[in-house]
């Protein structure tokens, strides 16, 4: 019996790209607005592998990934650094962790430095952070949803950010349903 995973292989020009790194995963963090550790469920979207389609810069016949009615192709260079994905995002749970909120005020970003594609490369993780549903609040306590992840491109404007905190206090403020203050 074959293993289903979130997201299937891809099979582009005969090369198969396996995203079984990007299987739904859990990790505990531990806050001081809780008294007991955080259980934190995360997914990640093919946003983590995709870009989106460009006419310009994608022939015709380019491999799509659709997003809902959006076409996205696939990303050599997000998909490189998808696999540093699960190990940088539950390193959120350690103290110095630090997030930015970004202008929409509805998710957050991480930039984490790798060395992957080239040494030094700013590697920017937006996600969004919610208190499972009632009926999830067995298994978890909170739900990330990582939308996007790719590098930072000196071509591309920057992110619109407001000011940044600490993921474990964003994590125990998002759960006990207290707003979150950022400092620039």
């Amino acid at each position: 019996m074959a293993i289903e995973h979130y997201h299937p292989p891809l099979q582009i020009d005969g090369q198969t790209y396996d995203l079984s790194h990007l299987d739904p995963c859990q990790f505990e963090a531990i806050s001081t607005k809780v008294p007991r550790p955080l259980r934190i469920n995360v997914r990640f979207t093919n946003h983590c592998f995709s870009e989106a389609f460009d006419p310009v810069k994608h022939p015709a016949g380019t491999f799509a990934i659709m997003d809902g009615p959006r076409r996205r192709v696939f990303s050599p260079d997000r998909y490189t650094l998808s696999f540093r994905l699960p190990v940088l995002i539950r390193g959120l749970a350690s103290p110095g962790a630090r997030v930015h909120e970004t202008a929409a005020r509805r998710n957050w970003m991480y930039a984490a430095t790798v060395q992957v594609p080239t040494t030094g490369t700013v590697y920017q993780i937006f996600f969004e952070l919610r208190r499972a549903t009632p009926e999830r609040r067995r298994l978890q306590d909170l739900d990330m949803v990582v939308e996007s992840a790719y590098p930072a491109d000196p071509g591309r404007p920057e992110p619109n950010i407001l000011g940044r905190v600490s993921f474990l206090l964003l994590a125990g403020s998002v759960y006990v349903g207290k707003p979150v203050t950022t400092r620039r």
